[in-house]
């Protein structure tokens, strides 16, 4: 089995917040030209892999020290981390990676102490999935009746909102605690698996298994994934270095799309060099993800930008996952002046 990432990455304890202490953001002149910005702090919401490549080729290709960075810091999250909402709100990063989930149980549990903004949304489309083997396998949200679904505890949240959604209870399956590890429906213990398009059905699908895939975005719970998180302060006052490390990260995203392989190649050897990740994994998870980053908006509006109906539903989904969140969670206006800036940016491979 090619070694990946384990799906227990979305719901850490927010609680953490009133511990850390706030620190100030540096700023930039919004007036000033080849403005230095000088390091950035930008914590991810998991571990190094290639679902961050365009930010890697965005460092390794100078986009962010031509945008006025010194140095941009990519400091990687996972199980033991603090989670990369949390490290925006205490002013440990002035721009973290996270997802909307996540943010909104920070906004949830902290209230006016988590003053966050999304600025934009890498992924267009979310990569949770339900994983079936192709003997038994389950293509629409009713066959999942009577089968038993190994779902990490991290994910119960979003998985009984996805069953709600397609009218569905958690009495008409069979929920089974995992932690992370598919090797209880490898073998045939139990019938389906929660996890990611990008992670566990990339390395199910080069090791041979013949498995069908029950994508929750194409069915009944869409949202966008990948948010760019600040605070609102971080708008008011560093608002030219956000839409640098915005501008900066596009580009890197446009070369990431571009190549594959170059993606896969940093990822393993650089970023994630010790984590013994395979190559060829991430190579496909690069390749596949783009699909769910690009779609026809993108093509019109640029990358991280959503529309309106997207923005709906993402407030939905972390609505019926039970977080309550300001309706204007969502600031995209930073993109908008990114793209007008900057035209050329919108055009992407």
């Amino acid at each position: 089995m090619r070694k990946t990432t384990t799906p227990q990455r979305l719901f850490a304890s927010a609680g953490a917040l009133g511990l850390l202490a706030l620190t100030a953001c540096g700023n930039g002149d919004a007036d000033g030209e080849d403005q230095d910005f000088g390091a950035l702090d930008v914590p991810l919401s998991w571990l190094h892999t290639a679902e961050f490549g365009g930010l890697y080729m965005a460092a390794d290709n100078g986009h962010f020290e031509e945008a006025g960075f010194d140095s941009v810091n990519l400091t990687p999250g996972g199980p033991s981390a603090t989670p990369s909402a949390i490290q925006v709100a205490t002013g440990q990063g002035t721009v973290g990676m996270s997802n909307p989930l996540s943010i909104g149980s920070t906004i949830a549990e902290e209230g006016d102490d988590a003053p966050l903004k999304i600025v934009g949304s890498v992924f267009q489309q979310n990569a949770y999935t339900i994983i079936t083997k192709s003997d038994n396998a389950a293509t629409s949200p009713e066959e999942l009746e009577g089968l038993s679904i190994g779902v990490p505890p991290a994910n119960e949240p979003v998985f009984y909102a996805f069953l709600e959604a397609n009218g569905l209870t958690e009495d008409d399956v069979e929920v089974v605690s995992i932690q992370g590890d598919a090797q209880p429906f490898l073998a045939d213990e139990i019938d389906a698996y929660l996890g990611y398009a990008t992670n566990e059905l990339i390395s199910m699908e080069l090791d041979g298994e013949e498995v069908e895939s029950l994508m929750f975005d194409e069915n009944g719970l869409p949202f966008a994934g990948g948010s760019i998180v600040v605070t609102e302060e971080a708008i008011e006052e560093d608002r030219e270095l956000i839409k640098a490390f915005l501008e900066a990260s596009i580009r890197g995203w446009h070369d990431a799309l571009e190549d594959h392989e170059a993606v896969a190649e940093t990822t393993v050897e650089d970023h994630a060099a010790d984590q013994n990740l395979d190559f060829e994994h991430q190579q496909v998870t690069s390749e596949e993800q783009a699909e769910l980053i690009t779609d026809e908006w993108t093509q019109e509006h640029g990358l991280f930008t959503m529309s309106d109906e997207l923005v709906d539903d993402t407030l939905a989904a972390i609505d019926a996952v039970g977080y309550d969140v300001p309706d204007d969670l969502f600031d995209l206006t930073l993109l908008e002046e990114v793209y007008e800036e900057n035209p050329d940016l919108v055009e992407h491979p």
